[in-house]
């Protein structure tokens, strides 16, 4: 699901709120798959949407905690989380340079 086109001086979160994606997140219409044990665990976790400090906190949505006052458990937890959203980002750049349309603005209704 993608939604393209906002104003760019409109924070993330903010975008999010306006987009159906966000209203389906906040509804819990998205459809997310059950909590699961991955493999080699016994450790049961929740399907989860990683972001940075701009998006409100919700179940299913990971942001890192505020800068201020943070122990060393959640310190740790913002650099991981931080690894997280870098790899995925990454991933967007190799798909963004192998698959052109993701360079383009034009809006495609199914």
């Amino acid at each position: 699901m993608a939604d393209i086109g906002t104003n760019g001086r409109v924070s993330d979160g903010e975008v999010i709120e306006n987009t159906e994606f966000g209203k389906r997140l906040s509804n819990g219409r998205l459809n997310i798959p059950d909590d699961a044990t991955p493999v080699n665990s016994n450790c049961i976790l929740p399907y989860v949407f990683v972001g940075d400090e701009a998006f409100a906190p919700r179940p299913n949505f990971m942001k890192p905690y505020p800068q201020k006052d943070l122990n060393a458990e959640n310190r740790i937890f913002n650099y991981r989380l931080s690894r997280a959203r870098r790899e995925v980002e990454n991933v967007f750049g190799i798909m963004a340079s192998r698959f052109r349309v993701f360079y383009t603005s034009e809006i495609i209704q199914y």
